[in-house]
This record gives C-alpha cells, structure tokens and sequence, in this order.
C-alpha cells in the first residue's frame, strides 16, 4: 500500500533538536559533546535524550521507544537525530506513537540500523524521512562535521526547495581514529573517483532505500514500504562479496525488486581494496537490466562525506548525462 506522502515542516534558526538513542549506546560523551555543539553551530538546539545522556546501556525496547515517543509527543521538538546505529531499532517499531507523527509531523535522521526507523515510519503513515547523518558518527567528527556533511544536511532539512542535482565529494574518507581517543586531529582524506553510471534509459520514481542488511531484515514485516515504481538506495557496512551477494538474493527473490526502476549503490566501507570494483562488478552481473539505470560508488551511508537523502520524495536517474537528481522538496 502507498499512502500519501507527507512533508515535516522544515527546520528553523532555534529549533530543538532531540538527540536519541533507539539502537547502540552512547559510550563517547566528548563526541556526543562535539555533535551537540556541531547542531548548535548550525543555528539549532540540540536536546539530549536521558539515554544517551547517562550513557547507560542495556535499556530495553519499552525504554527506548518510550524516549523517541516522547520527543515525538513534544510540540517544541521538531526533529529527532539518531545518537548511532546498532542491531535493534526494528524491536521499536510495534512500539512507535504513528498517531503522534502524523498529528505533529517531525523530520527524523539516522541511517545504517536507524534504517528500520525511516522505512517503518514511512511505510505506516507516509512521511517522508532522511536517510543522513548520526550524531555520534558524522556530526561529532572532528573538528567539526565534514563540510559535504553538513551542507548536504542543510539542504534537505532547512531549504523549501528540492536538493536537486547530486554531486560527487571531492575527497573523502574512511580512516578510523578511537572516539573520545584518538578523534583529536582532523582524519586524511582520499581524492574521489566519482560515481559510476550503467544503463540507457532515463527514470524518475520515489525514492526509497537504507542499509542492505536492516532492509531484509525488513521484509515481510508491515514496516517494509512498496517499492513499485521507486529508485532504490542501499549501503551495506559488510565486506563479504558472498554476504553482499545473499542478501541482494534475499532482496530478488522477494519479489520486492520486481518493479524498481532505477538503483543508487553506496561507496563500500573500510573492505579490501578490490571490494569496491567487486561490488560494481556484482551489481553489473544481478541487474543487467539497461532499462535500469545504476549508479554505484555514491556517497551514501556509511563513508565520509555522505548525503542527505529524503525517502519518498521522487528521484531522477540519466546515465548519459551522469545525473542523479531529488526533484521535490522534502519539507514544507
């Protein structure tokens, strides 16, 4: 079933921001700090929840979706922004207030485990959701959140006009500095080889997709969207080709990819060095389609500098003129 969709109201200079944790714990409070001072920098008002305030851990799923309830019963909260990632942000789903969001809509980022989030929301009510940046991850990267970070960040949350044209980064990064360690000096940065285009036909369709691993984890379940007519995005943080290539199975066999128009690949994260060319070479051979576009190496999910995409809003894919391009605004 596809509902219709629905805008968050863009974010304004002052307006709070809450920070939660429906996933991983918060185990670096000097990053979580960073983050926090990064949002202000940005005009906003962060506002921590109790989880990632305390760094407890173990807190169950009653808890955790109880403090993503609660910013969402929050008239002064107008976005929430996940902490980090981790294994269990589907075990919120059944418990989430939908009637909430859709009463006072709410512009909501995370990505890699906050993926079950973005899709589950999405799916249940139709607003439009932002597969971007984490708190701990980007936002709190030092000395501050990296450039195409942040600016991808502001144009799909604070702008009325649609993103528009992706572009590639420039330099980007996957070098691991120990958090609250280590993460003192700005990370080495790598020169880009751009995104590689395949295919002939030129598409447009909602855009709609996360990390690999969350999505099939997903299906069969009432939080997993229709995806009919839609440009599919995915990442994975895996390094196995065989794993990548079981869960894209999963994925086909499903039936859910039946009707996809067009495919945007994630940059692969920290594998060996043939990984990236592997992956391409995988993704060539599973969907060899011309009439589906593909565009692999983006800078989606898990690498440094990522983009800002909002799912459910319509995306243009034209291989000949290397073009990737959100065509609606995804706030109102």
């Amino acid at each position: 079933m596809t509902r219709a969709m629905i805008l968050p109201p863009g974010l304004r200079p002052g307006d709070a921001v809450g920070l939660i944790s429906p996933s991983g714990p918060v185990r670096t409070p000097a990053r979580l700090a960073r983050a926090a001072d990064a949002l202000a920098d940005l005009g906003l008002r962060p506002v921590i929840g109790e989880i990632g305030a305390t760094g407890r851990t173990g807190a169950g799923p009653a808890e955790r979706a109880g403090e993503l309830n609660a910013f969402l019963g929050d008239a002064d909260i107008r976005a929430v922004i996940a902490t980090i990632g981790g294994h269990t942000s589907s075990e919120l789903l059944p418990l989430l207030d939908y009637d909430a969001l859709l009463a006072d809509p709410k512009v909501i980022i995370g990505y890699s485990d906050i993926t079950a989030i973005l899709l589950g929301v999405y799916a249940r009510t139709g607003l439009v959701t932002f597969h971007g940046p984490t708190a701990l991850a980007e936002l709190g990267e030092y000395p501050r959140p990296l450039s195409g970070t942040s600016a991808g960040l502001v144009a799909a949350v604070r702008c009325g006009d649609p993103v528009g044209e992706l572009r590639p980064a420039r330099e980007w990064t996957e070098e691991f500095l120990a958090w609250d360690r280590d993460d003192h000096r700005p990370r080495v940065t790598r020169t880009s080889d751009g995104w590689a285009y395949r295919g002939s036909r030129v598409v447009t369709g909602r855009l709609i997709g996360g990390n690999l691993d969350t999505m099939a984890a997903l299906l069969g379940t009432p939080y997993f969207p229709d995806l009919a007519g839609a440009v599919l995005f995915w990442e994975t943080l895996t390094t196995d080709l065989g794993e990548i290539d079981r869960l894209l199975h999963q994925l086909v066999r499903s039936g859910v990819l039946d009707d996809v128009v067009g495919l945007l690949v994630g940059r692969t994260f920290r594998g060996n060095p043939g990984l990236e060319a592997d992956v391409r070479r995988l993704v060539a051979e599973r969907f060899a389609d011309p009439d589906i576009p593909v565009v692999t190496g983006m800078d989606i999910g898990h690498t440094d500098p990522m983009l800002t995409l909002p799912i459910g809003v319509r995306a243009r894919i034209d291989p000949g003129a290397q073009q990737v391009e959100i065509l609606d605004a995804a706030i109102r």
